[in-house]
């Protein structure tokens, strides 16, 4: 099976990203400490099926770093119990090993916009066999969403990642409340293209699952849908080449050695579930089926923060009317 309508599939993300829903969702988030938690992600819930999907587009020269893990057991700890931790490898002649991994992004939806740094195990799911990324950490200088919380506030007011002309990388992220870092240089202009592993790169992103910590019981998996020749090859960047300034991450979690580098030098286009939706892809082919089906029907309808403000004005006036009547009645 093949890619169909390509142009219309991009011309589709990019038309559901609004810069304006962003600010919406700022907006929401003040409210947030004046209505109970239970209803703003009800709100949010409800939000997500009347517009199930959203589109985001990650920017060209997203930086994957993989270190080796060291300590095993650890890694385990955090996986929930449906996941069991795997080895793997990110080039198709690569040997397989257990890693941690950092993804360092600049991202852009209706939902975040900004730094985002992903940290990850990979394990395998038992239900599926499927391999798949294990969010452990989100940290970011926009919104995020978690599966326990919906949207919550950014969680980094200093995050920057950026290259320059030279084929520099310039990368520093800090979490506000505790002081976790990660800060590095270094240059990409030395990689060379190479075919990248399809079981995780490819179905890997059709099985995203969160920690223990962050999923707190939900451990279904969440599926993006894309092209796979977005992932079908990428930089392999000299791990000598990148300088790591400093990284307070996890400290004893894995060697302080990049193992590898992996960088996209193009743009990558998702549609992903909205929050409490799940899609499930059960191969390849069935990833381009319904990438097709998106593509061909254009109804790209994303996830918008315009749905929860109006149900908001709605509660915000009705609360008033009945003070009204209850102050005039008394």
């Amino acid at each position: 099976m093949e890619i169909q309508n390509e142009e219309k599939f991009i011309e589709g993300v990019e038309s559901m990203i609004n810069p304006m829903d962003v600010s919406n969702l700022l907006f929401l988030q003040k409210l947030k400490g004046l209505l109970p938690a239970p209803i703003m992600k009800s709100l949010l819930l409800r939000a997500s099926k009347k517009t199930p999907y959203i589109g985001f587009v990650i920017e060209p020269y997203s930086l994957f770093l993989f270190f080796k893990l060291k300590d095993i057991e650890y890694a385990k700890s955090m996986l929930p119990d449906r996941y069991e931790l795997a080895k793997t490898n990110f080039f198709t002649e690569d040997e397989p090993d257990y890693y941690f991994g950092v993804g360092n992004l600049g991202t852009r939806a209706s939902s975040f916009w900004g730094t985002r740094q992903e940290s990850y195990l990979i394990a395998t799911d038992k239900k599926t066999g499927l391999l798949s990324f294990i969010f452990i950490d989100i940290l970011s200088n926009t919104l995020i969403a978690e599966p326990t919380k919906g949207i919550v506030n950014l969680n980094c007011k200093k995050a920057f990642f950026t290259t320059s002309s030279k084929g520099e990388v310039f990368l520093y992220i800090q979490e506000h409340k505790t002081g976790r870092k990660l800060s590095l240089t270094g240059s990409v202009k030395n990689g060379k293209m190479r075919e990248l592993d399809q079981r995780l790169w490819l179905m890997g992103n059709t099985s995203i699952s969160y920690s223990k910590n962050l999923g707190k019981g939900d451990d279904n998996p969440f599926a993006v849908i894309f092209d796979p020749a977005e992932v079908y090859q990428a930089l392999d960047i000299p791990p000598e080449d990148i300088r790591i300034i400093e990284n307070t991450l996890f400290p004893g979690l894995a060697e302080p050695e990049i193992s590898k580098a992996v960088c996209f030098p193009f743009a990558q286009h998702y549609i992903a579930d909205s929050p409490g939706c799940y899609t499930t892809v059960k191969d390849r082919n069935d990833l381009i089926s319904k990438y097709n089906e998106l593509a061909t029907s254009g109804k790209f309808k994303t996830f918008s923060s315009r749905t929860i403000v109006k149900q908001l004005y709605i509660g915000i006036a009705v609360s008033i009317l009945i003070a009204v009547i209850l102050y005039l009645v008394l």
